[in-house]
């Protein structure tokens, strides 16, 4: 009971303490400047302090990035030149600790959205991500890295490659199995797709991502065929056939293979390649196709 007055008493008598230093306290009325971190100067003063000094520099990132003036928390709009003076310190925040996961999240997380426009300072990004990911066997490194490459530079090939690393680590959702192979065949390399499709199959135990590589193959596999078809076709008749149809009226199929997703296979005209107008997911039923 003592102690519970006591403490009672402390917060009373801190009151006028607390409301005379709000009144103190610092504000500041311009907007804070974006300073270069210098790798050199921080490891000179701090010697031996590597870790510590980088979760306070990480710490300055944040606030930056959180708010424009010390009483007016939102969102801070930066510059080019900014975004990339932001992205160099966490270089510098890396080489101090090159196990420091977070702030290389928050450039993959963050950062890559605020310059998605920006084909330099998102390579600048993935760049960092890559490096990182040789001290820290983390699936969200890679996992970002390829998310970068598929999603904003429309490199799916590279953005594939990214996210096969990923799928085969520790704690990867299993979605990243069936996205991998996907990418591959919206790249036109079918093959390459079937065998990753293939050695996801064997190596993966949960029944219902199988059972779902093994729609995605069947998928694949009726691709590669239709593909086989189209090109016999242009050998022998010199042009690409209006419709997949065509290649039954010639007989160089006798049907067209049933799509498993539920879309339909189609000829994309400016490469006379086939795909399928489910993109290998399923397609939601409609009342007027029940």
């Amino acid at each position: 009971m003592k102690r519970l007055f006591a403490a009672f008493l402390l917060v009373v008598l801190a009151v006028p303490f607390m409301v005379e230093a709000d009144k103190i306290k610092p504000c500041f009325n311009k907007v804070m400047p974006v300073l270069p971190y210098s790798y050199k100067q921080v490891t000179l003063s701090s010697p031996g302090f590597r870790s510590p000094v980088a979760d306070l520099l990480f710490i300055n990132l944040c606030y930056l990035t959180g708010n424009d003036v010390f009483n007016n928390w939102k969102e801070r709009k930066f510059t080019k030149e900014e975004w990339s003076r932001l992205i160099d310190n966490v270089s510098v925040i890396e080489r101090l600790d090159p196990y420091y996961f977070d702030p290389l999240y928050y450039l993959g997380a963050y950062v890559s959205w605020k310059v998605y426009k920006n084909k330099r300072l998102l390579l600048k990004i993935n760049s960092l991500l890559i490096k990182g990911s040789r001290y820290i066997k983390d699936w969200r490194l890679p996992f970002l890295v390829g998310f970068n490459y598929f999603y904003f530079l429309n490199d799916k090939i590279r953005g594939a490659k990214y996210l096969e690393e990923a799928s085969g680590m520790k704690g990867a959702p299993s979605y990243l199995k069936l996205l991998v192979p996907r990418l591959y065949a919206e790249s036109g390399k079918i093959d390459f797709a079937i065998a990753v499709t293939y050695e996801e199959l064997n190596k993966t135990k949960e029944k219902p991502v199988k059972e779902e590589l093994e729609r995605r193959l069947r998928a694949l596999l009726a691709i590669k065929r239709l593909n086989e078809a189209l090109s016999v076709y242009r050998r022998r008749y010199g042009r690409c056939p209006s419709n997949l149809q065509e290649l039954v009226r010639v007989g160089m199929l006798r049907s067209i293979p049933k799509e498993p997703y539920g879309g339909r296979f189609f000829i994309r005209k400016g490469t006379c390649t086939v795909w399928t107008t489910s993109d290998l997911r399923p397609v939601k039923s409609t009342p007027s196709s029940r």
